[in-house]
Order: structure tokens, then sequence, then C-alpha cells
């Protein structure tokens, strides 16, 4: 490899570094799989404070088989 190259390789690895979209470190997305023959309900927890998602006495119903991607928005730090 030449040095030129390996140059350009390693300015075009910098500027994408430099435009990719910073991730926000208070969004996660759990992809849940439930494997059970039945269906499942499913709650998270936080483990830091008092805070459970959906909330408000809701849960998250799997169906058998069923994979389910759940977002959710998280405080930061």
């Amino acid at each position: 490899m030449s040095y030129a190259f390996a140059r350009r390789i390693a300015v075009a690895l910098c500027l994408a570094a430099l435009f990719a979209p910073a991730a926000h470190a208070g969004d996660v997305t759990f992809a849940i799989k439930n494997s059970h023959p039945n269906a499942m309900r499913v709650e998270l927890y936080s483990q830091d404070r008092d805070y459970v998602w959906p909330g408000d006495d809701q849960d998250y119903y799997l169906s058998d088989g069923e994979t389910k991607s759940i977002p959710l928005s998280c405080d930061d730090g």
C-alpha cells in the first residue's frame, strides 16, 4: 500500500467521523424476542430512579414468537 493511498484512506475516515451524526445518550432501543410458546407482558424499570416504561399501569405485550423494538427516552447521566 502506497503512502498516498494510506493517507487518502485516513483522510476519508476522519471526514466520515467528523460528519457522522452524534448518538444521543438519552435514547435507547431494546429489541425483545419472546421465544416462549405463551404470550408475555414486559415492563422495563430504571435502576437509578423510580421510573417504569411504558408506565401508567401499562405494559408491552409480546405474542409467542414475536419480536418487538421498544424505544425509550432516558435521562442523560
